[in-house]
């Protein structure tokens, strides 16, 4: 179950980052895919409001994702580096002979 949350995480964050990148800023003449005045599927407004929406739910479904892996891990019981034990040498650092 941790395995297959944590490919979903890294898929859709990797959704969400292709999703911005698509959009057009506010203030902006272009996007990532040309002027804004191009016959493209991305300037049209019924398709900005969908990837505006799309947006929104993979970020959610990150958040969500994000809590259920954290909850896992703390159920899967696993240690801190810092909580690992370190051999200790038995010698002495400086010895003469």
């Amino acid at each position: 179950m941790y395995n297959l949350a944590l490919i979903a995480q890294w898929i859709l964050c990797i959704l969400l980052i292709l999703l911005v990148l698509m959009q057009n800023g506010k203030g902006s003449s272009a996007g990532i895919f040309g002027n804004s005045n191009s016959d493209s599927v991305f300037s049209s407004p019924t398709a900005a409001t969908f990837i505006t929406k799309l947006t929104a739910v993979i970020a959610f479904l990150i958040l969500a994702t994000s809590i259920l892996l954290t909850v896992l891990v703390s159920k899967r019981g696993m240690d801190s580096v810092v909580d690992m034990q370190v051999p200790v040498a038995t010698q002495p650092a400086n010895q003469t002979k």
